[in-house]
């Protein structure tokens, strides 16, 4: 009789961490795509890092060719095709490895989607079966198993923080060697405008950006679970 309620519980855990665990993932996911396409924090770092000034282009036109790029991954624009007025010339902005480079990413955000919506499937899902286990037990082992992820990903969170810090390019070069199949990636500061748009500092900076909402999501996520289950428990205690 122990083993099996040892099991059972062990099954019930199993559960819960996995939904904290495909909850988590899918709140990455979503901080990455708010980061990538908030045209507030494009504009802002190419103020700080002096983008405009460096790549000879307007601040004007520099948002819009940044508004066709974003679109393009989006895939709300079927092509890289876009002129600009660049030290003093109009010219086509982007080369054709910089596009072929801009069609991987594409490819990587639209898997990006396809997972998330999987994920979600999968989740619910679990959610299903967890409340036929356990029903209106089930927020504390949810908030249990949310707070033992948190805990663990603070951890990995302030190590890769610690990491970047120190030299955030060979982080940045692995990041590359694991998604990209190709060497496209490897692009010329001095002939690429894609690079000069978007140098190593822009990308430390969201990436930093995306961890910060992240564990914020997260926290949010235990103080939201660990609300409803004082709540429920006050419930419990008025019944008697």
């Amino acid at each position: 009789m122990m083993s099996q309620t040892m099991k059972s519980r062990a099954l019930i855990f199993l559960v819960s961490l996995t939904i904290a665990f495909l909850l988590a993932f899918i709140l990455l996911l979503s901080c990455i795509e708010i980061s990538a396409f908030d045209l507030n924090f494009y504009c802002a770092e190419y103020e700080k890092l002096k983008r405009p000034e460096e790549i000879g282009i307007s601040q004007q036109e520099l948002m819009e060719v940044t508004q066709a790029l974003l679109d393009y991954i989006r895939g709300k624009r079927p092509d890289l095709n876009v002129k600009a007025v660049i030290k003093g010339q109009e010219r086509y902005v982007f080369n054709e490895r910089e596009i072929a480079h801009m069609v991987d990413v594409r490819e990587l955000f639209m898997r990006g989607y396809q997972l998330r919506r999987i994920l979600i499937i999968v989740l619910v899902f679990l959610l299903i079966i967890l409340y036929i286990l356990i029903k209106k037990d089930m927020i504390r082992w949810l908030f249990k198993a949310h707070l033992l992820l948190l805990a663990f990903l603070l951890i990995i969170g302030g190590v890769l923080l610690w990491l970047i810090n120190q030299d955030f390019t060979p982080y940045w070069n692995y990041f590359h060697y694991i998604f990209f199949d190709n060497d496209l990636w490897l692009l010329d500061p001095q002939v690429d405008v894609l690079i000069q748009i978007v140098p190593e500092k822009f990308f430390y900076d969201i990436v930093v950006r995306i961890m910060t909402h992240f564990i914020l999501g997260m926290l949010a996520v235990g103080a939201l679970l660990g609300g409803i289950y004082t709540w429920l428990n006050g419930l419990k205690r008025e019944k008697g």
